[in-house]
């Protein structure tokens, strides 16, 4: 996705079995690993009749007194029998690239990789084997861009729904025009994404708009209680590539801002690179935007009005730019520009994901959800804007079209009286119905809206049939109802 694009105001050796049918066997390799045996209907043919012929001419040696040669015919059919359990016993493992060229790379155990589909394939376990992150924030030294291969960076919190209705939780590095990027990595090339520290790679993923463009992301951490993620990769190096054709995977398909995408996740390994080394490009086709996430455990959890709605991570959230010298944050801050080259000076300067102000309509709210997010698409946000920070916006998702709010980020400056565009930390379940003259961001559409909360964890909100606020008393009574 652009999230910005709108805006606008050599191999080893192996062995191989012949069969009585003169049939041969998959041939397991060895090397850095092995393939799993995995026969085709007729090779389990061949084995079935393998068997029974062993075993007639077992019985026929053993009734005719050549007990040599029946006990030759036992030990090969004790082999075939071990062979089939070998492949019973590691079905289901995956499959290991039989190059032995390529990166040395720590391979996650067979047992282990049972409890992954509960943690995230595996996150928690190769952050515990790294080395402690002590109490530093100066994790990282080495910017993940080259310095004149970027232009500017997007704090934590924008708004662009649908597919980012709630305030981001990673920042944007500016590659290319947000606008244009294919054209522009044509014209001009690729830039280098760099690691930008000593740091482990444990996780690359893909995702490809269907019938589009594919882009990666690459999960890393520095020590185990700090783990980032880059997000809109053009491309991955030879190193990385290496390791994902090791690697387990797993894929599926999902729809966000109005697009499908096929994803897959290769993880199951651990790969050290070091400070500075070129790891990939920075960009994609489909977006000029480096995303950079960052979650840091050795920190208070977020204060979310309902924690249970989020996965572990986004409820520590960080800011990358917070992980370096002092010196090098105060350049960061000259580049936060935002819409009209503003440049964002209310702290915390990187930004925030910290809205939520429980009994006040503050914060960010869910539609019919179910267990914890997975996307934000239906849902919707009360907050401040993250560059435009004397403003405030009802970043609405696609669940609002049913009642004139097509999914937009409505903005208004608040005040603190009154019920007209009243500040959303002092709008609390009094009954009172609030109504809000607002213009859309991206189209400067004007939209009436109003909104109510009927207890201190439901939100109706609707448009305005009046088209504007007024003085008078508003009724809501064609809405949609979020909770907490």
């Amino acid at each position: 996705m652009n999230d910005l694009s709108k805006r606008k105001c050599p191999a080893g050796s192996g062995w191989q079995v012949v069969t009585a049918r003169g049939n041969k066997t998959p041939t397991p390799k060895t090397g850095n690993g092995f393939n799993v045996y995995n026969p085709s209907a007729s090779q389990r043919y061949d084995f079935v009749y393998n068997i029974f012929m062993t075993i007639f001419k077992m019985i026929d040696c053993i009734r005719k007194n050549k007990w040599r040669v029946g006990l030759a015919a036992a030990v090969v059919l004790a082999v075939i029998l071990g062979l089939i359990l070998f492949s019973i016993h590691n079905k289901g493992r995956r499959k290991i690239n039989t190059n032995n060229v390529g990166p040395a790379i720590d391979q996650v155990s067979t047992d282990t990789k049972k409890q992954e589909a509960n943690t995230s394939f595996g996150d928690d376990q190769a952050l515990a084997s790294l080395p402690s992150c002590g109490r530093s924030k100066e994790v990282f030294s080495t910017f993940p861009v080259k310095e004149g291969d970027y232009s500017k960076i997007i704090p934590l919190g924008n708004l662009n729904p649908s597919s980012h209705t709630f305030p981001t939780d990673h920042i944007y590095v500016e590659v290319y025009d947000p606008q244009r990027p294919a054209a522009v990595i044509r014209a001009s090339g690729r830039k280098s994404l760099i690691a930008p520290a000593d740091m482990w790679i444990y996780k690359i993923s893909n995702s490809e708009q269907v019938g589009g463009i594919t882009d990666w992301a690459i999960d890393f951490s520095p020590c185990k209680d700090v783990k980032g993620k880059f997000g809109h990769v053009g491309t991955i190096a030879d190193k990385l590539q290496a390791a994902i054709d090791k690697a387990v995977t797993n894929c599926n398909e999902y729809k966000t801002g109005g697009h499908t995408y096929k994803s897959c996740d290769f993880y199951g390994f651990k790969l050290k690179v070091e400070s500075g080394e070129e790891i990939g490009t920075a960009g994609s086709e489909r977006s000029g935007m480096l995303d950079i996430w960052m979650s840091d455990y050795r920190e208070p959890e977020i204060p979310r009005a309902n924690p249970a709605r989020w996965s572990a991570d986004r409820n520590y959230v960080a800011c990358f730019l917070d992980y370096f010298k002092a010196s090098q944050k105060d350049q960061f801050y000259k580049l936060l520009i935002g819409p009209n080259n503003g440049v964002r000076t209310k702290e915390p300067r990187f930004g925030t994901v910290n809205v939520d102000i429980p009994l006040t309509a503050q914060g960010v709210w869910f539609y019919n959800l179910t267990g914890k997010l997975q996307n934000e698409d239906q849902h919707l946000a009360l907050v401040y804007e993250n560059m435009e920070t004397d403003k405030q916006t009802i970043s609405m998702g696609n669940s609002g079209n049913s009642v004139g709010l097509p999914s937009a980020s409505y903005q208004f400056v608040p005040v603190n009286s009154g019920k007209v565009n009243r500040n959303f930390s002092q709008v609390s379940a009094d009954s009172t119905v609030y109504c809000y003259d607002t213009k859309s961001r991206l189209d400067c559409v004007v939209k009436s809206i109003l909104l109510t909360m009927p207890s201190s964890d439901k939100l109706r909100i609707g448009s305005n049939p009046k088209g504007k606020c007024g003085s008078g008393t508003q009724t809501l009574t064609n809405f949609v109802e979020f909770a907490r």
